[in-house]
């Protein structure tokens, strides 16, 4: 079956996003070895968290259900829980900037 063209363009995106949140988290890491403040540390795992969030649809669609046809409810699940580990995320990351 031939897959539709915005699927590419989804997974093209969702491969940037993990690329730049790779590298977000790598210099965090980096910083926090360098520096040792704990911060750093927990700004990682926020950009980590984060960039996980962003890519749940996308990693479900072909890791797990191998398609990109998505129903409604499961859907707005896979929407409530990416929405959850970016909040997460977002809040990891204010807590680490408030902390540093």
């Amino acid at each position: 079956m031939r897959q539709p063209p915005e699927l590419w363009s989804t997974l093209s995106f969702n491969l940037l996003i993990l690329l730049v949140g790779g590298v977000l988290a790598t210099i965090s890491s980096l910083a926090y070895r360098r520096e040792g403040d704990r911060s750093f540390l927990v700004a990682t795992l926020g950009f980590v968290v984060t960039t996980g969030g962003v890519l749940t649809i996308a990693t479900y669609q072909t890791m797990v259900k191998r398609s990109y046809v998505l129903g409604g409810v499961e859907l707005l699940r896979l929407q409530t829980i990416q929405g959850i580990l970016i909040l997460l995320g977002f809040s990891t990351l204010l807590y680490s900037l408030y902390r540093y």
